[in-house]
């Protein structure tokens, strides 16, 4: 059995592509600060925020959420949009303030195919 090495490149260039692609995709949604913690709370942009609780960026669509790491710092945990892939012709809708998720670019509606005949 012989193997064409002209076919084998190009997929192998696919699939390694498609999985450094989907590694990054993964990766984009959570960021990690390391922050003062004072009596129980996050020191996180001049709020003092309990452990847990949510703080809402609008204007970059992102939650976080504080987590204790010792007695004197602590890490908010940042979640925010990842990447929407829209083959035409369906529509993309763009991440618009407002509150995570609902800010988050998302796909939109796709005309559906016409059936020949």
């Amino acid at each position: 059995m012989e193997i064409n090495m002209t076919k084998l490149h190009p997929c192998f260039v696919i699939i390694t592509a498609a999985m450094l692609f989907l590694v990054d995709v993964s990766q984009q949604g959570i960021q990690w600060k390391y922050v003062p913690f004072e009596n129980g709370k996050c020191l996180f942009n001049g709020e003092k925020v309990n452990v847990h609780e949510d703080v809402k960026e609008i204007q970059t669509c992102m939650r976080w959420s504080c987590f204790e790491k010792n007695s004197t710092h602590g890490m908010m945990r940042g979640a925010s949009c990842g990447v929407v892939v829209v083959a035409p012709p369906c529509k993309y809708i763009p991440m618009r303030p407002g509150v995570y998720p609902y800010c988050c670019p998302k796909k939109g509606e796709c005309p559906k195919n016409k059936a020949h005949g």
